[in-house]
């Protein structure tokens, strides 16, 4: 497979299966939360979005699963909101989620980033991007010029994510320590049949998903590329995806997360 669309369409199917697993272990819990005005967001995510000013500002989430972390920025105030997903099953869970947040007018679409629709070109003053978007993408260059091109002059590109680093590594399947054992340079893609429960870590025989290893500089140079600036970027120790978790405690310990806050120039 070498056409970034077959892989996007593997992916699709992938994670519309993971949907009512992750359900399980979350929608009902989630539901009570968003209930009571929860904030999903990390506080290096809010501390990027309170930097920025959120508060009445367009906000889009490429890849937003189901809808939290936009719903977080909605309660810190944010204006017209848009999730965008290809998983079906995800922006159900989305959408009930934003009717019991008292969030109706958060708008979700079912579409591929790499084949968005019309009429959304430059149209937000804020994306956001959050844990395990990047490595999805077979095309990282395409993948931030489609990002880039949601936002406005001017605006802002938030991104959470994995850090590239944690990618060498796996875990111990027999519940040791967390290893290394890819290269930091691998070009071929991960491929995995055992299902994409991360809550419960449930192994299930599951349609193929592909992931893809992205270096730091291939980030800052399709951002660059994009026409983005960075303004800001941290790189945290602690778990912040749940993948390898074990590694914050360790003494060598390696980088986990990777905040970046990109301006799009004018």
């Amino acid at each position: 497979m070498t056409n970034p669309a077959d892989y996007v369409a593997a992916n699709r199917e992938a994670w519309n299966e993971a949907a009512p697993r992750h359900a399980a272990h979350n929608q009902q819990r989630l539901k009570a939360l968003f209930a009571q005005g929860y904030n999903h967001l990390s506080d290096e995510y809010t501390a990027m979005l309170e930097r920025i000013g959120v508060a009445g500002k367009s906000v889009v989430q490429v890849c937003c699963n189901n809808g939290i972390d936009l719903l977080s920025a909605k309660g810190m105030g944010a204006g017209e909101c848009l999730g965008i997903d290809q998983a079906a099953a995800f922006l159900q869970q989305a959408q009930e989620l934003a009717a019991v947040a008292g969030h109706a007018d958060v708008r979700f679409i079912e579409a591929n980033v790499y084949a968005l629709p019309d009429g959304l070109t430059g149209r937000y003053d804020i994306a956001m991007t959050t844990i395990g978007v990047t490595g999805w993408m077979p095309d990282i260059g395409v993948f931030f010029k489609a990002v880039a091109g949601l936002v406005k002059p001017g605006g802002y590109w938030v991104m959470e994510e994995m850090h590239p680093v944690l990618m060498m590594y796996e875990p111990d399947p027999a519940g040791g320590p967390s290893r290394l054992q890819h290269s930091y340079f691998r070009t071929e893609p991960f491929v995995e049949t055992t299902g994409l429960d991360y809550f419960g870590h449930e192994a299930y025989e599951s349609a193929p998903n592909y992931s893809f290893t992205h270096k730091l500089s291939d980030l800052v140079n399709a951002g660059v590329a994009a026409g983005l600036e960075l303004e800001f970027m941290d790189e945290v120790g602690h778990d912040i995806s749940n993948f390898c978790s074990d590694l914050e405690l360790a003494e060598a310990r390696p980088p986990l997360g990777l905040y970046m806050l990109w301006r799009k120039r004018d």
